[in-house]
């Protein structure tokens, strides 16, 4: 019988591995967050592979290295880990674990939209499937994931996946089935030039030959597996033995077609394969088996029976129940051979008993078989169940062939489905998008006239501001006038009066101080109360006038002031001002004034609405024959290399170029905002409007 689900186990291992280290060596050569968490997975799973560990220890390492798995991000790397996780439990015995695993990585993948690494998942679930006999899932995962790799334009894994599909069916006894899969494996497999997989479905389609009687075309697979694995070296690949596999299998089909001695050579080569006892112990047992039978066919018994019973031991020890009845099987034929009916009924009802144990329709007609070979006198009896036996493994190998085709097609249905379901979810969010594109355009396009309304509005109340402003400069510069004749008034008064007074009181008292009578010194006293009351009268008109020029000196720095007061109502930003007091603000022009307010204004406007700002700081200081306003604020900032500009922006660069000025502006994102404007005093020519 052919050895090919073991050597596939060990391949698909082997495979995981090197997928495994590439994928750790690729992921330590790259920056990540997370290297210190994938160091300690990596550690346990190390120590979890240690063959020198227990089963015991090895679980607890992987539970813990499942524990920092759950960690990680959904990545290529996250997905790697679950699968040499899952088959290190698989390893010690944990196959229910490896399923749950492999279950999760099906619903993670799915979330994740990773094809890859669904596909995997299917396939190595249905791999745990056919491990355990219950084809009809394994078949139906083995479809899922080849639907994906399809997709995915994976030949290697297309074929790799119709390789398992095939063995399912053949132990399934689908032996059509078996067939197809495994030609189909074939054509997608020679696209890429795999041998190692061209070997299995070599092998699997001669195995399915023998069982529908096409020996020829058995052989000339066997023969192609042969060359296969002598060309290739493929135990440098990891396949063990397929060298002695291939001489087993062609000696089975020269043994079926009654070529002893040519099955003969093929086994006693199969046999002296180095390390074929100690790599493939079921294979050696299995080729020690044949290799007894042929001689027992041809008529030599040199070293029988106990290359029979050393076969039997073999499986014995690896405790696989079909072997050790085949080997039953055997015994019984060979003492019926030569004549010890007694042994030979002892193995023939042994060989029975077993395969009754066993549920297995063809082991149980085998040895049905051989039961009435041995006991003639029951042979009718035996007969009867072995026309039952037969009628019903024909109905089962019937039912699940139809039963797998049935899977398939539910398979293309579901995918099917899915694929229209698929369609209809990228119709539901296309016009979905759609729609929202077009409620956000009308909104956009709503609010922009709203915002144009605003600006007008905002626009319209500027040009009113600056009419009033000007009007409050033009009824300034009135009172200013008032003031100047004011003081020329006072002045005259001063002159003509306190001067007068002053004189008339100095005359009086330069005569008095020639007299010492008691009258003169009366009228001193009393010239001198009235120095006091004009000293009095001047310290007043002196007073008067120092308020009125402060008065008028700080008419528009009032103005600011209250600007500023009005913005620590409005805005919870601390405002940190200072104007310089040697600035004459009579020199400086009102246009120059009133840009200098809307500016401070403006920009104090922009600081509330986008900045939010802690702390804002105006400073308005003498330059020579300028003025330096910088507005300096902690916000959020902007992008100043940005071509396009707000209005807001704009606009003081308008004010400042009306004016002959220049600004500079500086931020960047979250390092706030600072304005530098440099300002004549008057506007020159060139700037004046008409």
């Amino acid at each position: 019988m052919i050895q090919t689900s073991e050597i596939l186990k060990r391949f698909f291992f082997i495979s995981i591995l090197l997928l495994f280290v590439y994928s750790c060596k690729e992921f330590s050569n790259k920056p990540h967050n997370s290297d210190a968490l994938q160091d300690s997975i990596q550690l346990y799973i190390g120590k979890a592979n240690d063959f020198t560990k227990s089963d015991d220890e090895v679980v607890a390492y992987l539970d813990k290295a499942s524990s920092f798995i759950k960690s990680q991000e959904r990545d290529s790397i996250y997905f790697i880990n679950k699968f040499y996780v899952a088959f290190i439990y698989d390893n010690v015995g944990k196959s229910d674990q490896f399923k749950n695993i492999m279950l999760e990585v099906v619903e993670e993948a799915t979330k994740e939209s990773d094809s890859v690494n669904l596909a995997r998942a299917y396939s190595y679930i249905g791999e745990y499937y056919s491990g355990r006999m219950v084809l009809d899932s394994a078949v139906m995962n083995f479809q899922q994931a080849e639907k994906i790799f399809f997709k995915l334009k994976d030949n290697v894994s297309i074929g790799r996946t119709h390789v398992k599909m095939a063995l399912a069916k053949y132990k399934a006894r689908d032996y059509i089935g078996s067939e197809k899969s495994a030609v189909d494996a074939l054509n997608f497999i020679r696209l890429e030039n795999n041998k190692l997989l061209e070997y299995e479905a070599n092998s699997l389609l001669g195995v399915t030959c023998i069982e529908i009687k096409d020996f020829d075309k058995a052989k000339e697979y066997f023969e192609k597996s042969l060359r296969i694995a002598n060309d290739e070296q493929l135990e440098n690949f990891g396949k063990y033995q397929t060298k002695a596999a291939s001489l087993n299998n062609l000696g089975i089909i020269n043994f079926k077609m009654g070529y002893y001695k040519d099955a003969l050579s093929y086994f006693n080569q199969a046999i002296k394969e180095p390390l074929l006892l100690e790599e493939h112990p079921s294979l050696y047992a299995t080729t020690l088996a044949n290799l007894a039978k042929s001689k027992l066919k041809s008529g030599d018994f040199t070293n029988l029976p106990e290359e029979f019973y050393k076969s039997l031991r073999i499986r014995e020890n690896n405790q696989s129940i079909p072997e050790i009845v085949n080997s039953k099987i055997d015994l019984s034929e060979y003492y019926e051979k030569i004549g010890k009916a007694d042994s030979a009924k002892y193995y023939a009802r042994e060989a029975y008993k077993m395969a009754k144990s066993t549920n297995i329709l063809n082991l149980q007609l085998s040895a049905i078989d051989q039961l009435s070979n041995v006991e003639p006198e029951n042979e009718n009896a035996y007969s009867k169940e072995y026309i039952k036996l037969s009628d019903s493994l024909l109905a089962a190998e019937r039912k699940v062939s139809e039963k797998f085709a049935r899977i398939e097609f539910e398979t293309d249905e579901i995918m099917r489905q899915k694929e229209q379901l698929a369609i209809q979810n990228r119709n539901i969010i296309f016009f979905s998008l759609l729609s929202l594109f077009i409620v956000g355009l009308l909104y956009i396009i709503r609010d922009q006239r709203n915002r144009n309304a605003q600006l007008r509005l905002r626009e319209a109340q500027q040009r009113a501001n600056e009419e009033i402003y000007n009007l409050m400069l033009s009824q300034q510069k009135k009172l200013d006038d008032v003031v100047i004749k004011e003081k020329q008034r006072i002045a005259q008064e001063l002159h003509d009066g306190v001067l007068g007074r002053l004189f008339g009181t100095r005359l009086n008292l330069d005569s008095l101080n020639k007299k010492n009578d008691e009258k003169a010194i009366q009228n001193r006293d009393h010239y001198i109360s009235e120095l006091k009351n004009i000293e009095q009268d001047i310290r007043e008109i002196s007073h008067e006038l120092n308020r009125e020029k402060f008065a008028l000196v700080n008419n528009f720095v009032s103005i600011l002031h209250n600007l500023f007061e009005e913005q620590k109502t409005i805005s919870e930003a601390i405002l940190q001002t200072k104007i310089d007091t040697t600035i004459d603000w009579t020199k400086v022009d009102n246009t120059v004034k009133i840009n200098l307010y809307r500016i401070v204004q403006e920009s104090l406007q922009n600081i509330n609405k986008y900045a939010n700002a802690k702390t804002i700081i105006v400073n308005l200081l003498r330059d020579n024959d300028s003025m330096n306003l910088t507005i300096q604020d902690d916000g959020q900032g902007f992008d100043v290399s940005k071509k396009s500009k707000g209005i807001g922006l704009q606009n003081l660069e308008s004010r400042v170029n009306s004016c002959g000025g220049t600004i500079m502006i500086k931020s960047a994102k979250g390092e706030g905002t600072t304005i530098e404007i440099m300002m004549p005093f008057e506007i020159p020519v060139n700037n004046k409007q008409p």
